[in-house]
């Protein structure tokens, strides 16, 4: 059952929504002027965690997107007030004021679906996501899970077709492919703004939350069967950047130099760790 916080001004323009565990980063988010609400439904074994830091509250076991649509068809009064909705994992290392600048941003270039870049001190799974920091923002096909912005109207139209047996491999897909064929210019990855994806051992007790709810061979295999279920075709896209919003004068200069700097004292060291690990991995 959902319950909200009597204290909360629950009239913000925007909503953060979290499927929140035990370890989960939600303190960072939070700031007294944020323009947002933060709706957090747990997962957890401790109580009620998280509920005083929470607008809207629910207990739930389950996926983040699974608990998003619950959430969705429970309580479609709550989602109709804002005009956007950023879905988060709880984890995610980023402020309140970050958060706030990518929803006015949204709001001025009026995008569609957009997440911030991705910074190399913690998770990237494409190079598209990594940040690039002589670039503003980027028009791309593509958004990762992790922590998308929607539109709410876009979000609502993912939310009608989404499939709750899916509980995250793919969803990135899908719900790129529910905004139709004309993407270009309405998706984007936010370099002026970036977040970190703890990388496994940056998380606290270790492992990924979404692997002790499904394997992630299991993942993929319903995500193939999803596909040929629901006619997913976005992949066929692929990950393209289209065009990009650069920075201009020393904006530019700094992020060359940023990126030289980040690519030797922390690219460089990751990819020997990773290379290192699966050798010792393996031996």
């Amino acid at each position: 059952m959902i319950s909200s916080n009597p204290d909360a001004r629950t009239h913000r323009q925007y909503l953060v929504f979290t499927s929140a565990g035990d370890r989960a980063n939600l303190h960072r988010w939070l700031s007294p002027t944020r323009s947002f609400d933060l709706w957090v439904t747990y997962y957890g074994d401790e109580g009620e965690r998280h509920r005083d830091v929470a607008d809207f509250y629910a207990a739930r076991k389950g996926g983040k997107f699974p608990n998003l649509q619950h959430a969705y068809r429970t309580n479609p009064e709550i989602f109709r007030r804002y005009d956007a909705v950023m879905v988060m994992d709880d984890d995610v290392i980023i402020s309140g004021e970050d958060i706030d600048k990518l929803f006015q941003l949204r709001k001025e270039l009026g995008i569609w679906i957009l997440q911030p870049a991705f910074s190399p001190l913690g998770r990237i799974s494409f190079p598209l996501t990594r940040v690039n920091r002589t670039c503003r923002l980027r028009y791309t096909s593509y958004v990762e899970m992790t922590c998308p912005l929607f539109q709410r109207d876009k979000l609502d139209n993912f939310m009608a077709v989404y499939d709750p047996v899916l509980v995250g491999y793919g969803c990135d897909w899908w719900f790129v492919d529910s905004l139709g064929d004309d993407i270009v210019g309405k998706v984007a990855v936010v370099d002026e703004i970036t977040c970190v994806n703890p990388l496994v051992f940056m998380k606290k007790g270790g492992g990924r939350e979404i692997d002790r709810l499904q394997s992630l061979q299991k993942r993929k295999e319903i995500w193939g069967q999803v596909i040929a279920k629901y006619g997913i075709r976005s992949m066929k896209r692929g990950m393209v950047e289209y065009s990009a919003i650069r920075k201009t004068g020393w904006a530019l200069v700094a992020g060359f130099i940023v990126s030289i700097l980040e690519y030797a004292a922390v690219v460089v060291p990751m990819q020997l760790y990773t290379k290192l690990k699966i050798r010792l991995r393996n031996a």
